[in-house]
């Protein structure tokens, strides 16, 4: 408990009580068990820049465009990594971005007037989104294939994205 003692100081102490009750209210998402989302949906640019889906089988090459749509069940922390052998980037959020909830409901990654670009990958390198029920931090962050790990706290699903051509 915050005890703060105000008398001649009516305007900073009005102040200071303000952000104890913001601090208060702000919160994490309640995991409410279960996936955050089924697989998300690579949207491409189409001739007059509207996101159009990847068509099957068609895979993203180095240097093009992409956002993601993630149709969430529940608010998550939304990663999109590369890795390219031991060393893992993160594209989503930006280094200079802090970590923020997503969600429910349909989501694109990056917002809606952004892209993300493909980063050039060597054979063994991949581009995998996170969902999370907290802020994770970079040592707790994987590129994985599709998988859930809903045991571990926090609870984490993995999404490995599109192929990436070798061109």
């Amino acid at each position: 408990m915050t005890v703060i003692r105000c008398k001649s100081m009516r305007v900073p102490c009005a102040i200071a009580l303000s952000l104890v009750v913001l601090a208060s209210c702000v919160h994490r998402p309640t995991y409410q068990g279960g996936t955050f989302a089924t697989a998300p949906q690579v949207l491409l640019p189409d001739d007059r820049g509207y996101p159009t889906p990847l068509a099957a089988g068609q895979s993203l090459s180095a240097g093009q465009v992409f956002a993601l749509e993630l149709s969430l069940q529940q608010p998550a922390y939304v990663y999109v990594l590369k890795r390219s052998g031991g060393v893992l980037d993160s594209l989503f959020p930006g280094a200079s971005d802090s970590d923020r909830v997503e969600g429910p409901g349909v989501v694109r990654i990056p917002s809606t007037d952004s892209w993300l670009r493909t980063p050039q990958l060597d054979g063994h390198g991949r581009l995998c989104v996170l969902l999370s029920a907290q802020p994770l931090d970079p040592t707790q962050r994987h590129c994985s294939a599709h998988r859930e790990h809903m045991q571990l706290n926090p609870p984490i699903q993995s999404f490995q994205l599109a192929p990436l051509s070798a061109h």
